[in-house]
């Protein structure tokens, strides 16, 4: 006849309560063995004594019910091992590090007496001769010889020659090359950057987009400083907007900066740039010479070699 389901759920709430018991207890076995090498050796046995008896009532108490899981009587037996292993420590410890001055002054004074005989201390001596006993030995007599040390022969090793290999033309690898050209192009934005923020800060408001590319002396090197302003608008360091019906650039806020990195759209403009509008921008913005100094047609080393 099978138990009633209350008396089931019943069983298994009070084995979830046992458990957590016995694993608070293991946790404090833990924390006892952590003391062992600080504590004296009678907290560790009050603990020991407290974690016994716990896990004695803990085990009265499943014994009433019928077992289905033999993994709560492993528990049990690691606790009551975990208490033997815990006081034979403890007793190690005791014997190792005290010593009591007391009891070795009575022992000494139970054999010599209360005479104050100078000659009652042989009787310590007797002691001593009976405790230690000669060990054999054999005597040597290899110090009477001279032995002359073998020379050892080391075997001589015949020098291989190594050819020389002949080598080409000195090349740099073209990764080298290439990560030269990246620093590089990262020396020139990082300018051009830095002398925007320059100039806005000079002006305290957005820049003409068309007035900050032009080149007033050189049609080519306008539409190379385009191109530098074009990579710092599609990192983000730049912003382009419309101001009193300009085309204008300023660098962004850190805000816009944080917004940016939280996006993976990319926002790109399209800009018509040709001789004509280039001579027009010059004429507009009186301009006589550029507002940005770039560095043109650097060459690096390596690839000039």
């Amino acid at each position: 006849m099978e138990p009633p389901a209350s008396d089931s759920h019943k069983s298994q709430l009070n084995a979830l309560e046992r458990r957590k018991k016995y694993n608070e207890l293991l946790d404090y076995g833990h924390e006892l063995a952590l003391r062992t090498q600080t504590e004296d050796a009678v907290g560790i046995f009050q603990g020991v004594s407290s974690i016994l008896i716990q896990t004695d009532q803990l085990h009265q108490s499943m014994a009433a019910e019928k077992m289905e899981n033999a993994s709560e009587m492993c528990i049990n037996v690691q606790v009551v091992k975990m208490g033997h292993d815990l006081v034979g420590a403890a007793l190690q410890k005791s014997e190792s590090t005290q010593f009591c001055d007391e009891e070795l002054a009575a022992a000494i004074k139970a054999i010599i007496g209360d005479s104050g005989n100078p000659l009652q201390w042989l009787h310590i001596g007797e002691l001593g001769i009976k405790s230690f006993s000669m060990s054999k030995q054999s005597p040597c007599l290899l110090g009477a010889f001279e032995l002359e040390p073998v020379q050892v022969e080391k075997p001589v090793k015949e020098r291989r020659r190594r050819q020389r290999q002949e080598l080409g033309d000195p090349r740099k690898p073209e990764t080298v090359v290439k990560l030269n050209q990246e620093e590089t192009d990262a020396r020139k934005l990082q300018g051009v950057m830095e002398q925007l923020k320059a100039i806005y800060e000079e002006r305290r408001q957005p820049i003409p987009y068309f007035e900050l590319i032009t080149d007033p002396t050189d049609y080519m090197n306008t539409v190379d400083t385009a191109f530098q302003i074009s990579f710092l608008i599609r990192d983000g360091a730049v912003a382009l907007e419309t101001v009193d019906d300009l085309l204008s650039v300023r660098p962004t806020s850190s805000s816009e900066k944080q917004q940016n990195k939280r996006t993976d759209d990319n926002v790109q403009a399209i800009l018509s740039l040709n001789f004509a509008k280039w001579q027009s921008a010059v004429k507009q913005f009186r301009l006589k010479r550029p507002l940005l100094a770039i560095e043109r047609d650097t060459l690096d080393a390596s690839q000039a070699s």
